[in-house]
């Protein structure tokens, strides 16, 4: 073999090592389906007045005549007839008597007496039907948390049939006076299929609002709504950008996310070093998938110096917490050792 032939062979295999270190394992999809969400109201008349009835006196006879012109009699004086009596005034009409007053509350108080109801406490028996009433009372004065709470009430059925077309209502009036937690019930409303067929388009206009506000989960659902192009185009460095802000917001899946686009590259610079962080992170924080990426990380030895031992010790952790993932790993390493994990799909 010539020197030529020898350096061209080198030059060769050195290209593929180099192409080799570059692939990028894909990690499994699953990484961007979100957990269960936790998060999985006569008067009485007057008597009529007396009758009265007119009086007088009749005139008297007159006397016999003698035979000599007697001198004429004169005429009795007629007595002048009785004033008659004034009527009397008719008896006032009673009063009917007037029921006490509830005392008036302020807004802020309407809400305490609701959520009082709503958990029994303060001295307050737990009543939903009362804490109906008061936020009831409240939100009709605007109050922004009463709005919600009863957008709440009705969306689970306390106190009340199960109504989602009301708890919408309740909740975009919230809504329209800024108040995020509204929004971000609008979102999961229209993201899932309790009004009917899921509208992503809806869901993100509201995620939006509420994610502007820094709700974590809000910015979350916004990044997987952008990475799948639900509702919207398909978008990585969107779906970076507000998994980036839900993880600063400390939520642990996006954490995981982030991580899974830096070992991508995917919206971002490839960088296994940031994803190895990620994944570092939400595992300390208990995510059964921070766990399961981490350790095979470590098995395989992607980015970090391979440690098989560190790697199937935090697959078993995340499979003790019954994430189907790590369980085929496992059984995948060793499925003698792990046959316990055969049938999980």
């Amino acid at each position: 073999m010539t020197a030529h032939t020898v350096k061209r062979t080198l030059s060769l295999f050195l290209a593929f090592l180099f192409l080799g270190t570059m692939i990028i394992s894909a990690l499994p999809s699953e990484a961007f389906t979100p957990p269960p969400l936790p998060g999985d109201e006569e008067e009485i008349a007057p008597p009529p007045p007396p009758v009265f009835g007119d009086s007088g006196e009749e005139e008297l006879p007159k006397q016999p005549q003698p035979e000599i012109k007697p001198k004429p009699v004169p005429k009795p004086e007629t007595k002048p007839a009785p004033k008659p009596q004034p009527k009397p005034k008719p008896k006032p009409k009673p009063k009917p008597k007037a029921e006490p007053k509830e005392p008036s509350y302020t807004v802020n108080e309407l809400f305490s007496k609701g959520l009082n109801a709503y958990k029994g406490e303060n001295g307050a028996a737990q009543s939903y039907t009362e804490a109906l009433k008061w936020w009831g009372r409240a939100a009709a004065k605007g109050h922004s948390a009463s709005l919600y709470n009863l957008g709440v009430m009705h969306k689970n059925g306390q106190g009340t049939a199960k109504d989602f077309k009301k708890a919408r209502d309740y909740f975009l009036k919230a809504a329209q006076n800024r108040y995020a937690p509204a929004a971000e019930q609008l979102g999961h409303l229209y993201y899932g299929d309790s009004l009917g067929k899921p509208d992503y388009g809806e869901a993100a206009r509201w995620y939006e609002q509420a994610a502007q506000k820094n709700r974590a989960f809000s910015q979350f659902r916004l990044g997987l709504i952008h990475y799948k192009g639900l509702g919207r185009p398909k978008d990585a460095m969107k779906a970076f950008y507000w998994f980036d802000e839900s993880a600063k917001n400390g939520y642990i899946d996006a954490m995981v996310n982030l991580g899974v686009l830096y070992e991508k590259g995917d919206g971002a610079v490839f960088s296994r070093e940031k994803a190895f962080q990620w994944y570092s992170k939400a595992a300390e924080k208990g995510s059964p998938l921070g766990m399961a990426y981490l350790g095979e990380v470590y098995y395989q030895g992607r980015g970090v110096p391979k440690d098989e031992k560190k790697g199937i010790r935090l697959l078993e952790q995340a499979a003790a917490k019954n994430l189907a993932y790590a369980q085929r790993l496992l059984y995948k390493i060793d499925s003698i050792k792990y046959m316990k994990y055969r049938n999980v799909k």
